[in-house]
């Protein structure tokens, strides 16, 4: 760990002295580059401001030859030469404006050059000496007439002395920047080290009391923050030893509290104060557990008797057990003293399980019984009052004893389909229905299934719409189900929509597929609509039965939907519509 740590400190102590001398070199050739062409241009402005351009114009005005006047030009520029520091590397010329084409030179040796921008500002009649700092020459043009014709004197430096001077420079700075960077490596092992042991100590001494071991100390290396370090480390360690015991105390009391960590925990103390308080207990009682919540009045909340002095004085180390109603939720709270070393009671824990779900299932299992008996009840009755009449005398009117036989049927069917549909939802909670999965289109079956449904749409006036919103989604599952849950649904929509439409969608959306039912029925209240998957739920319990209607249709719907991975819900507005929506995973590609 700390060799990493070293070598960190090593590659940043480098980095820093490489980047700043490497910073330090580019300023300084960049200087030198612009100290070099400053140089230039002062030399050549002292000499254009001098008496150099005079000596031109009278050169190229004297009587005589052309040549004879460029002769006297060149030698003007000769005399010159050491002001404007001319040689092999350096050479002056005498330019036509207007061309821009070479009438002479100082050594003779260029008659073409190409426009630079420094000529081409001379030639528009400004001083040229614009430099570029990636160029491989300097130069400067300054333009001056004699008579009516116009010249540019042109100075141009091809940079060579520079550049060699730079390569020197760049050679020094490259010996330097190696000689610090072993100098600065071995000064960076050395300090670092000073500052990684003693962190290599502290680190021993860490693992020490990670195993118990609190005994050992320190010696001081130095007067620093490091020195501080290591004295707190001495200082923690004997505090660490003494909490050891205390420590040994508590130990029992959060063994206690662990074991019932998933319900929730509320522990008390001697005197009556709550020592702890789990997330659990938090969200069933909220803001009933305070800082300032005493035992005995915690219990007297729920109008239960059970003094803390019970516990300290009568020995009651058995767990008492206890029913608790709050705020809709039916608790089973367990009281379990804790002790310390010396079998003296330290406080109560107490452990609140919610069993409300059991509560509700074995309430909802009673209503269940209930409502099988009321509903099996009504057709027996029925049947067996028509079948006493039959039998006192009525065999012989045919007319009557068809009518009597006709409602024993009618009855006995509503029977057989409330026994079949309870078996279903029975076979369903045993989770042995049996699904016969394979792929099928399910807009195809959605089709197919609303289809059969259009000649009691045609009966009610109805418009029964069909409509495949996106491509025929394909899913895995048992496409007799599916079509049984699809069916339940449409044949409510009709069954209480009195006028307008009942429309189907069916489509995709991701990785799922879709089937709403919406229709313009009377709607179901709010209040009922929470309500409507539950087993023999009506909300309309007599226009329910006169419809032959067991109260069990949507909670098979549900069923079938949620035993293929879907999920079904409804949406309704009392006297607007209703809608029931229908998702279901999409079969996955192979």
């Amino acid at each position: 760990m700390f060799k990493r740590l070293q070598w960190k400190m090593v590659v940043m102590f480098v980095a820093l002295v490489f980047i700043t001398m490497l910073i330090a070199g580019i300023f300084m050739v960049s200087n030198i580059i612009d100290v070099y062409q400053e140089a230039f241009i002062s030399q050549q402005e002292e000499a254009v401001n001098g008496d150099l351009i005079v000596s031109l114009k009278n050169a190229l005005s004297s009587k005589g030859t052309d040549a004879e006047r460029i002769t006297k030009a060149t030698n003007s520029i000769s005399l010159y030469a050491g002001k404007m520091g001319l040689g092999a590397e350096r050479d002056c010329y005498i330019l036509d404006a207007k061309s821009g084409k070479v009438i002479t030179s100082y050594n003779n040796k260029t008659t073409v050059l190409e426009k630079t921008p420094n000529i081409i500002s001379a030639m528009a009649g400004k001083v040229g000496k614009k430099f570029s700092f990636d160029s491989n020459y300097m130069d400067y043009a300054n333009n001056f007439s004699v008579g009516d014709k116009e010249y540019i004197i042109y100075v141009k430096d091809n940079r060579n002395a520079v550049n060699t001077l730079v390569g020197n420079m760049l050679s020094i700075i490259m010996q330097a920047l190696l000689i610090s960077t072993l100098v600065s490596v071995f000064l960076c092992f050395f300090f670092s080290k000073t500052i990684t042991k003693p962190i290599t100590i502290l680190t021993e001494k860490a693992e020490d009391f990670a195993e118990g071991n609190f005994e050992s100390r320190l010696e001081i290396v130095s007067q620093d923050e490091i020195g501080t370090l290591m004295e707190t480390f001495n200082y923690m360690g004997g505090v660490m030893n003494t909490a050891l015991s205390e420590v040994a105390g508590e130990k029992h009391k959060v063994e206690v509290i662990l074991e019932n960590v998933n319900s929730g925990i509320v522990a008390f103390n001697t005197d009556q104060q709550i020592i702890h308080v789990n997330g659990a207990a938090k969200l069933l009682f909220k803001d009933l557990l305070t800082p300032d919540t005493r035992f005995d009045e915690f219990w007297e909340t729920f109008g239960i008797h059970l003094p803390m002095e019970d516990f300290m004085y009568l020995n009651k180390f058995r767990t008492e057990e206890r029913d608790i109603e709050f705020n809709g939720s039916h608790i089973k709270a367990y009281i379990v003293p804790f002790k310390i070393e010396n079998d003296k009671v330290a406080g109560v824990v107490s452990v609140f399980e919610d069993v409300t779900k059991q509560f509700n299932l074995e309430e909802s299992r009673r209503k269940f019984v209930a409502e099988v008996s009321h509903e099996l009840k009504t057709p027996l009755t029925t049947i067996g009052t028509y079948t006493e009449t039959l039998l006192d005398g009525y065999l012989d009117d045919k007319e009557m004893a068809t009518s009597l036989l006709n409602t024993v049927h009618t009855e006995t069917y509503k029977m057989t389909a409330l026994v079949k549909n309870l078996l279903t939802l029975s076979r369903y909670d045993a989770q042995k229905e049996e699904i016969q999965k394979e792929l099928f289109d399910l807009g195809e079956l959605v089709r197919d299934t609303v289809a059969t449904f259009k000649v009691e749409a045609d009966r009610k006036a109805l418009r029964l719409i069909y409509n495949l919103t996106t491509e025929s989604p394909v899913i895995l599952g048992d496409r007799f189900q599916i079509e049984r849950a699809i069916k339940n649904i449409i044949s409510n929509s009709i069954k209480y929509t009195d006028a307008g439409a009942v429309r189907i969608y069916c489509g995709y959306v991701y990785n799922e597929a879709y089937i709403k039912v919406e229709d313009t029925g009377r709607g179901i209240p709010e209040k009922d609509l929470p309500h409507i998957f539950e087993r023999f739920y009506r909300v309309d319990k007599a226009r329910s039965r006169e419809m032959g209607g067991t109260g069990l249709g949507l909670a098979i719907t549900k069923e079938i939907i949620e035993s293929h991975g879907g999920s079904i819900s409804a949406e309704s507005e009392f006297g607007e519509f209703t809608r029931f929506t229908v998702n279901l995973p999409l079969a996955k590609e192979d």
